[in-house]
C-alpha cells in the first residue's frame, strides 16, 4: 500500500469509526470543553490588581519541513503528538508526517489550527476561540 492509499484509508476509518471523528480530534475537543468549563465557572467581575484566572489550549508546532508541521499538545503533563487527518495531517515518505502549509507571508501554524479548530466546531459549540485556544513553535 502506498502513501496515498494509506491517508485515503485514515480518512475512510474516521467516516466508519462509531464517533466520525480521528483520535487526535477527540484529544482536542476534550481539552477545548475543559477549558470553556473551566471558564465559565470563573467570576466575570475583578477587583483591581487582581487577576483574572483563565485555562488557555495551547497547541505547539514544530517544523518538520519548510511547508510541513508537526502538531502537539500537553495532556497531563506530557507532550503528545496531535494528528488530526480531518484538518489536514498526512503521511508523507521519510517519516516527515505532517500538515503541509503552503501561502506566502501567512502565519502557517495558525492556519493550521485554524483548520483544527475548525474541525472542532463541527461536533461543539466554540465561541472566541482565538481568546483561548492559541498556538506556539517550538
Amino acid at each position: 500500500m502506498d502513501i496515498k492509499q494509506l491517508n485515503k484509508a485514515r480518512l475512510d476509518d474516521i467516516k466508519k469509526s462509531p464517533f466520525g471523528i480521528s483520535h487526535g480530534l477527540e484529544v482536542f475537543i476534550k481539552q477545548i470543553e475543559e477549558a470553556q468549563k473551566f471558564n465559565a465557572a470563573q467570576p466575570q467581575v475583578r477587583r483591581p490588581g487582581e487577576e483574572y484566572r483563565r485555562q488557555h489550549v495551547t497547541v505547539y508546532f514544530s517544523w518538520v519541513t519548510n511547508n510541513r508541521l508537526a502538531a502537539h499538545i500537553i495532556i497531563d503533563n506530557r507532550l503528545e503528538r496531535l494528528s488530526i487527518p480531518e484538518a489536514g495531517h498526512r503521511l508523507y515518505a521519510n517519516y516527515k508526517d505532517g500538515y503541509q502549509a503552503n501561502g506566502g507571508g501567512y502565519n502557517k501554524p495558525f492556519h493550521i489550527l485554524e483548520a483544527m479548530v475548525r474541525q472542532a466546531q463541527k461536533h461543539i459549540d466554540i465561541s472566541n476561540w482565538q481568546d483561548f485556544i492559541k498556538s506556539e513553535v517550538i
